[in-house]
C-alpha cells in the first residue's frame, strides 16, 4: 500500500520544533548569542508558513463562522487553555503573594512567553476565512495578506505612537505581540504556496533565500552599519524565497526522512505547549549560573517530557485534550 501522508511535512515540523526548544533553552539576548540569532532568523517564519500550507482553504470557505472556530476547539483551543492555566498556577497567579498577572483579562491580552502562537494562529486563519468570502483565489489571499502584513511592519517600525494612540497601550501590545499581523505574510505565503505554479526553477528560490540568509546572519556582527528596516527587509525576502523553494521539495516529499523528526512533527502542538515547563523547573531548581550544568539537565528534562508525551498518547485516550493535534 502506498503512503498517503507526506512525511516531509511532519519532518520539517519536527525539525522546527527542535529549533523552537533550542531557541528557548539557549541563554542570552538575541543580539548577544549568534546561535539564538540564527534560529530566530528562520524557525518561526517557516513554522507559520507550514501552518498556512496545511490550512484547509477550500473547506474553510464553505464554513460558517461558528463552524470555522468550532473546528479548532478540541485540537487547539482547549489544550491551549489548559496550558495557560498550568503556567499561571506555576508562576504564582493564584498565590497569596503579589500575582504575576493583574487578572485573567490582562493575562489573555498578554499570554505567557511562547503561548502567543495559538491565538495568533487562529487569528491568521480567521483572516484568511474572511478574505476567502471576497475572493476564492489563493493569489488574492496572498496579495491582501501581504498588504496587511506590510502595513503592520511599517506601523511597528515607524508609527508605534500612532498605533498606541488609536488602540491604547494594552490593546496595541496585544495586536503586535500576540496576534502579530506582520507575521500574517508567512501564513498567506503558505496558503498560496500550496498551489503556486511559478515557472522559476526551485533552485533559484532556494539559493536566493540561502544567500539572503547568509547576509542576514553576517549582519549579527555588522548590524550597526545597516538600518534596522534594511535588516528586516533582508530577513523577510530571505525567508520568502527559501520557503518557496523548500515547500516545492516538501510537497513532492523528496527531502531526507527522519522518523524522530516526523514523530515530533506529529506531536508538535503538545511539545510546543509544554516544552517550557521543564525549562522553568530547571531554571528554578538548578539555576543558570553554571551553564555546563544547566544545559545537560535541561536536555535530560526535555527528553523526559518527550517520553511522557509518547506514553500519554499510547496509554491515555484523553491525551488529545492535553496535547492537541489530530
Amino acid at each position: 500500500m502506498m503512503e498517503t501522508r507526506n512525511r516531509n511535512i511532519d519532518g520539517i515540523k519536527g525539525f522546527l520544533i527542535v529549533m523552537v526548544i533550542l531557541g528557548h533553552v539557549l541563554q542570552g539576548r538575541l543580539d548577544q548569542h549568534i546561535g539564538r540569532y540564527v534560529i530566530y532568523g528562520f524557525h518561526m517564519p517557516i513554522f507559520i508558513a507550514v501552518a498556512g500550507f496545511l490550512f484547509s482553504f477550500e473547506k474553510s470557505k464553505t464554513l460558517r463562522l461558528g463552524e470555522f472556530l468550532g473546528k479548532y476547539w478540541g485540537r487547539v483551543l482547549l489544550p491551549w487553555c489548559l496550558a495557560m492555566l498550568a503556567y499561571a498556577i506555576y508562576l504564582g497567579a493564584f498565590g497569596h503573594s503579589r500575582p504575576e498577572w493583574k487578572g485573567w483579562i490582562a493575562y489573555l491580552l498578554n499570554p505567557y512567553y511562547h503561548l502567543w502562537f495559538v491565538p495568533a494562529y487562529i487569528f491568521w486563519g480567521l483572516m484568511v476565512w474572511c478574505i476567502s468570502h471576497f475572493s476564492t483565489r489563493r493569489e488574492w489571499v496572498f496579495a491582501i495578506g501581504l498588504l496587511i502584513a506590510w502595513t503592520f511592519f511599517y506601523l511597528k517600525a515607524n508609527q508605534m505612537d500612532l498605533l498606541t494612540g488609536w488602540l491604547g497601550v494594552e490593546l496595541s501590545g496585544f495586536v503586535l505581540h500576540v496576534l502579530r499581523p506582520h507575521y500574517f505574510l508567512f501564513f498567506v505565503l503558505g496558503v498560496w504556496a500550496r498551489n503556486e505554479r511559478i515557472p522559476t526553477p526551485t533552485g533559484i528560490f532556494a539559493i536566493s533565500g540561502l544567500g539572503l540568509f547568509a547576509l542576514y546572519f553576517a549582519l549579527f556582527y555588522f548590524h550597526e552599519v545597516v538600518s534596522p528596516s534594511m535588516i528586516d527587509l533582508i530577513w523577510v525576502f530571505g525567508n520568502v524565497f527559501f520557503i518557496v523553494g523548500l515547500f516545492r521539495w516538501m510537497a513532492a516529499d523528496t527531502l531526507p526522512k527522519s522518523q524522530v523528526f516526523e514523530w515530533m512533527g506529529r506531536q508538535s502542538m503538545g511539545i510546543y505547549l509544554w516544552h517550557v515547563l521543564p525549562l522553568l523547573l530547571v531554571k528554578d531548581f538548578v539555576g543558570t549560573r553554571q551553564l555546563d550544568v544547566f544545559y545537560p539537565v535541561v536536555f535530560v528534562s526535555e527528553l523526559i517530557l518527550l517520553a511522557l508525551i509518547f506514553l500519554l498518547w499510547k496509554y491515555w485516550r484523553g491525551a488529545k485534550l492535553l496535547l492537541g493535534g489530530g
